[in-house]
């Protein structure tokens, strides 16, 4: 998986896991953190929106990894095919 730095830090912060930790990370582990970090998104639009703001870096950051991940889990299913 091709991460930027910033988004790598998010992972660290927001669940302590390290590049090592990701390519460890089945499957299912995998799903799971996409949807946390799709909770994460819908959780910081929310508040932008009852707050009259845009949402937050952190907010923008867990949207792209939504992608991210999404597409990751794709290609490791091509191969595992």
């Amino acid at each position: 998986m091709n991460l930027s730095d910033e988004q790598m830090k998010f992972f660290k912060i927001e669940f302590d896991l390290s590049v090592e930790g990701l390519a460890q990370l089945s499957l299912d582990d995998l799903r799971g953190l996409r949807e946390k970090c799709f909770d994460i998104e819908v959780e910081e639009a929310t508040d932008a929106d009852n707050e009259g703001r845009d949402i937050s870096i952190k907010g923008e950051i867990a949207a792209d990894l939504v992608d991210v991940v999404h597409k990751y889990i794709k290609s490791l299913k091509r191969i595992a095919v």
